[in-house]
């Protein structure tokens, strides 16, 4: 028997499809089982191999649909759900047509309408809703009038018309579940989607920025640096040459794949020693690794670019400040499997608070580095005359928050302005009018977080809406009423039916009034299985053997459809603790009655099926859910990496063919240069000032604003531009270069620093101009300029 839940398929529509289909084969064999017995003794004499035909279609489709339930194409399983659905009719039309007369008494109950509902679920679960509710109350009326027609009962059309509404009650809580739970796949396919889309988009995001942090800190570090150093002069030529060589060599090699070779301990250490010895020569190095110790190449890139930087601005402060030799060690040790590296020296030192928030040495090429590395981690501890400690480390292990400096330090951890203090020292600016967070010299979140949106997986308990519960429940009660009451039956017996019927309708009311919740508490499923025994054993207590009455029995098919219902409710333990105890029951009122434990058996084996069936579709659901569940994350990791992949190389390019254009001519003639000549130095530091706006105003560094402050830097006036919008640039972004632009024209002297605001904020600008006559404009979120 093909165990329920083992299906394949990408989407919930497509499980949930396959769940049904499962579900419809053990079901189909179970009834052909039980209806065999019936089927030879109406089997129709003038064409026995026709009829036999006939059987084995309406009863071996369902059990081929679940077979090939959970491997073949869902074209397949469709067509063969849709051929039940016409074998059936074809089948009730000839019962209709050619064999409309009684049967005989005691078996007047053809045997094709046995299976209404499996042909009705089918049906309903390969084609729309309309046609699945249309072709249930088709095949139940056409059911109902066979079944008059074949009845020796002296009132066939009242057997009809109850034979006929029970099985479109029970049929339709098969459908209605049935069709709840496809359109609750569905939602969850296009929840899937949005997610996938939302999840890629978010991992796009983050490529985006780590691309634009990487090269920002590589432009920084070397391309600034070296454009700084040829400005300033007091750099010998030749050494400018080769910095400028070396700076084009990285620009180029960020357009090469990237290698994931580990490097050794040892390698390591000489690469970090010839780094202390390029940029402080008398740094004093102490190295200890384990010749075994392997580090990523993207690590041993990290490691070295935050060392790189912590000693350039370790030398650019002594050369400032210091009033005697600053001595500078760097340690090189192991660190819990991975290495840790500190740069110390005791230099000037700074205070971290007083550093203004737009500098990005620290955030971007020190701290953010580390920390956009996996595993990576850094601090920076400083306090004015008390020198420096940068420290950052690369663990193999995920990474552990740093520890905060205590012993009075002031001390610097991932700081929120994004600023970068020893940057003060680097460059040497004063500090604007208006001081703002910059959130992009923030860290990017990792990778993974993209992953973490939350992605909604199929119920695996499926509750029917509210109104066609109440619908259901009132045909429960009102056609359960019909079958009690409607036959002529002995008057002594009627209080015991009507306690029965009560307890009956009191259950149902009790599943119905929880209609809310995915799964029926465990107080609701005891009642409901109190009340199910207390109706079994009122009804059937004052029953005789004899029974003349086609649904005497009534209360069996009752009990079994609350059972069904508790089994789709996720209380599938409870159901079948119910159906024995209705069977326990009903086998001692056989017993009782002079009868055989295999009479009782009989009586309640054919509502097994039934519940069989709710139980398949509840469990195959579930279990279909939690694989459903994992697919969909999985399909959405993919998509976030494919996002990455493909967002990472645009922005690298993107990125890198702006630093090109901007810096390359520039570093091309200082790498060939002989010599620098004082227009040189100028255009070294302007192409620099120009770098920085690059970085740090993205939401201005648009026309023709770039050109404007060009040329106001050319006529001797500071610019300062600034961008806190991170990544929600405002709308009017260049309506407020526009008005930045038309400023820096009418300025000749003085500095003017223009700053775009977070997103929160009441005006999405502001620009502080220091000259003649100062003053403060602020940029409205409809772009109009007025007076602060």
């Amino acid at each position: 028997m093909p165990r329920p839940g083992r299906v394949t398929g990408h989407t919930a529509t497509e499980r949930q499809f396959r769940v049904l289909c499962t579900a419809t084969g053990p079901t189909g064999f179970v009834f052909g089982l039980l209806c065999l017995d019936t089927f030879r003794a109406q089997a129709w004499p003038p064409a026995p191999r026709a009829a036999l035909a006939a059987w084995l279609l309406v009863f071996g489709i369902p059990v081929l649909l679940g077979i090939f339930a959970t491997w073949a194409p869902l074209r397949l399983l469709r067509a063969l759900a849709l051929a039940e659905g016409v074998v059936f009719l074809a089948i009730l039309g000839f019962w209709l047509v050619v064999r409309a007369e009684p049967l005989p008494a005691g078996a007047d109950i053809p045997w094709v309408i046995s299976l209404t509902g499996i042909p009705a679920v089918a049906v309903a679960a390969a084609t729309r809703d309309r046609i699945g509710w249309a072709y249930t109350v088709l095949v139940c009326t056409l059911s109902g009038i066979l079944r008059s027609a074949t009845s020796t009962d002296p009132h066939p059309v009242l057997v009809g018309v109850e034979d006929s509404l029970y099985a479109l009650l029970v049929i339709s809580v098969f459908v209605g579940l049935t069709i709840m739970s496809r359109r609750g796949a569905a939602r969850v396919d296009d929840s899937a989607r949005i997610t996938r889309a939302a999840v890629a988009g978010r991992a796009a995001r983050v490529a985006r920025k780590r691309e634009r942090l990487t090269i920002d800190a590589l432009v920084h570090d070397s391309v600034i640096s070296t454009l700084l150093m040829a400005g300033r002069g007091g750099i010998p030529t030749e050494r400018l040459s080769r910095h400028a060589a070396s700076t084009l060599d990285r620009l180029d090699a960020l357009r090469m794949p990237r290698s994931n070779r580990s490097q050794p301990g040892s390698e390591v250490s000489d690469r970090l020693e010839q780094l202390a010895a390029e940029l402080a020569p008398d740094a004093i190095v102490q190295a200890d690794l384990d010749e075994n110790l392997a580090v990523p190449a993207v690590a041993v890139t990290a490691l070295l670019g935050a060392v790189g930087e912590a000693l350039r601005n370790s030398v650019a402060a002594a050369a400032l400040g210091a009033h005697h030799r600053v001595v500078r060690t760097v340690s090189v040790r192991g660190y819990h499997g991975g290495i840790r590296v500190v740069v110390l020296d005791d230099g000037v030192g700074f205070d971290p608070a007083l550093v203004p928030s737009e500098r990005l040495g620290i955030a971007q090429s020190i701290i953010g580095r580390m920390e956009r590395l996996s595993g990576g981690a850094a601090r920076v501890r400083s306090r004015p005359g008390a020198g420096t400690e940068v420290e950052v480390s690369w663990t193999p292990e995920p990474r552990r928050p740093a520890a905060i400096a205590s012993d009075g330090a002031a001390a610097v951890q991932r700081p929120a302005s994004g600023a970068g203090p020893l940057e003060a020292a680097e460059h040497p600016e004063p500090a604007p009018a208006v001081a703002m967070t910059t959130p992009d010299a923030q860290p990017a979140p990792p990778l993974s977080d993209a992953a973490t949106i939350e992605i909604e997986a199929p119920r695996t308990v499926v509750r029917l809406p509210r109104p066609l519960s109440l619908g259901i429940l009132a045909m429960f009660i009102g056609v359960h009423a019909l079958l009690a009451f409607g036959d002529y039956e002995p008057l002594f017996g009627l209080p015991w039916e009507i306690a029965g019927f009560v307890a009956v309708a009191a259950a149902a009311i009790l599943i119905a009034r929880a209609a809310g919740v995915d799964q029926l508490s465990s107080t609701a499923s005891i009642g409901v299985l109190v009340l199910s025994a207390a109706a079994t054993a009122l009804v059937s207590y004052p029953m005789t053997a004899v029974q003349d009455t086609p649904f005497g029995h009534w209360y069996l098919g009752a009990v079994t459809l609350l059972l069904v219902v508790l089994a789709v409710r996720g209380r599938e333990g409870y159901a079948w603790t119910g159906y024995l105890i209705m069977s326990a029951i009903t086998i001692a009122w056989a017993l009782s009655n002079g009868l055989t434990v295999v009479d009782g058996v009989l009586l309640v084996v054919r509502h097994a099926g039934t519940l069989l069936a709710g139980t398949l579709f509840a469990v195959g659901l579930k279990r279909s859910a939690l694989t459903l569940a994992v697919l969909n994350r999985a399909r959405a990791l993919s998509a976030a990496a494919a996002a990455t992949a493909v967002a990472a190389i645009e922005e690298r390019e993107s990125q890198l063919a702006q630093v090109n254009v901007l810096c390359r001519p520039t570093l091309e003639r200082l790498a060939r240069s002989d010599d620098i000549c004082p227009e040189m130095r100028a255009e070294c530091l302007l192409v620099e000032a120009t770098l920085r706006d690059a970085m740090r105003a993205r939401a201005l560094f648009v026309e023709p604003l770039v050109t404007a402050t060009r040329a106001a830097r050319l006529r001797g006036v500071e610019v300062t531009l600034l961008d806190d919008s991170g990544d929600h640039p405002p709308v009017e972004a260049a309506r407020v270069a526009a008005a930045v632009a038309d400023q820096l024209d009418s300025l000749y002297s003085g500095r003017l620093t223009a700053r775009v605001l977070p997103a929160a904020r009441a005006t999405i600008a502001s620009i502080v101009i220091e000259s003649e006559d100062n003053r403060m404009l602020v940029v409205t979120p409809d772009g109009l300029l007025r007076d602060a």
